[in-house]
């Protein structure tokens, strides 16, 4: 019996019932995506100066879906490269300034009684206030000042 291949959609299957992947061919949206890339990096190192392997290693992580450790002394740019991040791939950013008084609820947000349109809050008027935790990209500045407990709360 020979080897004859029928086609259905993305699979491929042989005459022996055994289904396969088929390989794509056609590369434009791999070739899209990278220039799309190549246009975000571009605009961040416009405003990020200097710092080119930094901003490499953060699209490196923010593709890989990872987190990033940035250690530097204070005023290089960290939070500038966070938010320039947010906002050139369409981002939410949010940086959390870490302090011995703040409290996990400062964090991961808390419920808060809405006044209603005669400006009275009633007890049936909840609604939860998220932190800046509920971000795509969050800066944890200075994380080592807040206690324990906080730190915890953090991402």
């Amino acid at each position: 019996m020979s080897d004859d291949r029928v086609t259905r959609g993305d699979m491929n299957q042989t005459a022996y019932g055994a289904t396969t992947a088929r390989t794509a061919t056609d590369t434009s949206g791999l070739t899209d995506g990278l220039r799309k890339l190549e246009r975000g990096r571009d605009a961040v190192r416009e405003v990020v100066v200097g710092q080119d392997e930094v901003i490499d290693q953060m699209l490196i992580a923010l593709l890989a879906g990872g987190h990033v450790l940035i250690e530097s002394a204070p005023g290089l740019g960290k939070t500038l490269l966070v938010r320039t991040l947010g906002t050139v791939f369409g981002l939410k950013a949010n940086r959390i300034q870490f302090t011995p008084d703040l409290m996990p609820s400062d964090i991961t947000g808390t419920y808060a009684l809405v006044p209603d349109e005669d400006g009275q809050a009633r007890a049936t008027t909840v609604r939860f206030q998220p932190g800046p935790v509920f971000a795509q990209m969050v800066l944890a500045d200075e994380i080592n000042r807040a206690t324990p407990k906080t730190q915890d709360s953090a991402p």
